[in-house]
């Protein structure tokens, strides 16, 4: 097993019934999902905000979670590939 760091986040409407929460993406260490967290929470603002969504409450978390090996290991023959990569990990 391999310890990663898993990004979730957790967004608040007023009127809703329930928290709607999303995980976006796996880290090797706390700090690189740390730093992750201040972009993610940026880019949930202003995505909503974009749908008209001005009134909204937001939260990130990285959380501590064991992997297999196995899927870290398709994870970089995926990326290697350049096969499922997301705006974070393209850089852009």
């Amino acid at each position: 097993m391999a310890t990663v760091w898993f990004l979730i986040a957790l967004i608040a409407f007023p009127g809703m019934p329930a928290i709607n929460y999303k995980g976006y993406f796996a880290y090797h260490t706390k700090e690189g999902c740390e730093i992750q967290r201040a972009y993610l929470e940026n880019f949930i603002v202003e995505t909503e905000t974009k749908k008209g969504n001005n009134v909204f409450y937001t939260q990130t978390y990285c959380l501590e979670m064991d992997a297999f090996q196995d899927q870290l290991d398709n994870y970089q023959r995926e990326k290697q590939r350049g096969v499922g990569l997301g705006a974070q990990e393209l850089g852009v």
